[in-house]
């Protein structure tokens, strides 16, 4: 009896050993998660074997139950990539011609800053005519002055119509060859900074009043029918018009809520966009968190947008000495705290494990932040790219992380939830969600 009970109790050790070592490997090792942690030295050979067995017979059944025809069917083969881009926010355009050819060699697009300044610089021209040149599609990046609210939103409508257009007369008065204008639709620094104070006073209270008096149904429904306006406009000048937001969007998108995107002064789903990007960069995760945040938002994207959905990867490289976000962190008031979001990856094969996951999860357009930090850092453009074109789609096996994907999930729902208690923004307050898309045949120049 004692003895049967001794190897009761010893199974019952050799079960929760190999399910203890299961999830461990699964969280961290390097195997199934590259730079991501450490194998257990005592992990017995068999155990390893037999684990290998298990996650291919997982990958398998994965495999089986997709589609051919679908998103992550259609990624595990061939060239997964559809179109990658990087971001240029900062960079003068003299030392953005000398990126060029490492851009194309990498069939690289950039999605280019254009400000008021730009049709006034003498090296903006021979850019874009560089650029069609060396076969590099280039995107105009509207970016207005901090008092005009810098990003595309709500108080920013009237300024970014008078800058599209201005920017639209000037390609063609010169004769230059731009595929798409880029609407990055985000909170104004102004709004912003209000609600960082906030955050960083600790204080619900106030960060609720902030968000609620925000709230127009009427308003935004308004804002975003001239959106719409602007970007039919453009597209019968012959440019394709994408949209760039913050993935926060997606959370509360999937539970049919855009009273967010209101109180934020950003419409986003309403917007007929030839392509919608999602900002998720890791900021100060982990590698394993991040691999989680891109594999839940990358999901989102894909079931809520389809084939127009992009993911914003990075930050790449270091951003501390960017003159322009010394400015930015005096008017957020976030001094350090601003700082220690600008510290980018340093290693080239996160990257290509960042992009693999996105890739995996059916989300083929890839934008890279960013030219300014790629091409100061040590690894330089070249290995930068490189690594995003080798990544290849992660099988869901390979980018399970189930602890941090259910934080992440979590921490969604809540964010929603909470927003919806606190300033009543909801389906009731502004009516169903309506994801827009553009009609056949618009933006004759989006690939």
């Amino acid at each position: 009896m004692n003895r049967r009970r001794r190897r009761g109790q010893a199974g019952g050790r050799g079960f929760s050993s190999v399910w203890k070592h299961f999830f461990h490997c699964v969280e961290k090792c390097r195997n199934i998660f590259p730079l991501c942690g450490k194998k257990s030295r005592f992990f017995p050979q068999c155990g390893k074997s037999a684990l290998a067995l298990l996650l291919a017979l997982f990958a398998a059944a994965g495999a089986a139950g997709e589609r051919p025809d679908s998103p992550a069917g259609q990624g595990r083969g061939g060239l997964p990539i559809a179109r990658l881009a990087m971001w240029c926010e900062f960079m003068p355009y003299a030392q953005v011609a000398a990126e060029l050819p490492v851009l194309a060699k990498y069939d690289c697009d950039l999605i280019l800053h254009v400000e008021r300044e730009s049709f006034s610089d003498p090296d903006f021209a021979p850019l874009l005519r560089a650029a069609e040149r060396a076969g590099v599609g280039v995107d105009a990046w509207l970016l207005l002055p901090y008092e005009e609210h810098l990003y595309v939103g709500q108080a920013s409508i009237a300024y970014t119509r008078d800058l599209a257009r201005q920017a639209a007369d000037y390609f063609e008065e010169e004769n230059l060859k731009v595929r798409a204008f880029v609407f990055d639709c985000e909170p104004s620094p102004l709004l912003g900074r209000e609600l960082f104070a906030a955050v960083r006073a600790r204080s619900p209270r106030q960060l609720v009043q902030a968000l609620r008096a925000q709230l127009d149904p009427e308003g935004f429904q308004r804002d975003t029918a001239e959106i719409n306006r602007l970007i039919a406009e453009l597209r019968a000048r012959g440019y394709a018009v994408d949209g760039a937001a913050n993935r926060a969007f997606l959370d509360a998108q999937a539970r049919r809520n855009v009273a967010l995107e209101d109180a934020l002064n950003a419409p986003v789903s309403g917007v007929a966009w030839d392509a919608l990007s999602f900002i998720t960069y890791r900021y100060r995760a982990s590698q394993l968190t991040y691999v989680a945040m891109l594999n839940r938002y990358a999901a989102l994207a894909q079931r809520l947008y389809g084939d127009r959905a992009a993911l914003d990867v990075g930050l790449i490289g270091d951003y501390h000495d960017i003159p322009a976000n010394e400015q930015r962190a005096a008017l957020f008031g976030g001094g350090a705290a601003f700082y220690g979001y600008l510290r980018g990856m340093r290693n080239s094969f996160e990257l290509q494990e960042a992009v693999g996951v996105v890739l995996g999860c059916g989300v083929r357009r890839i934008n890279l932040y960013a030219l300014d930090g790629a091409a100061t850092s040590v690894a330089g453009t070249a290995n930068w790219l490189k690594a995003a074109r080798r990544a290849r789609p992660l099988p869901p096996v390979a980018r399970w992380t189930p602890v941090r994907s259910l934080q992440f999930g979590a921490l969604g729902a809540l964010t929603e939830k909470t927003f919806r208690w606190c300033t009543g923004g909801s389906e009731t307050s502004h009516g169903n969600i309506e994801f827009r898309e553009p009609a056949g045949g618009a933006g004759q120049r989006q690939p």
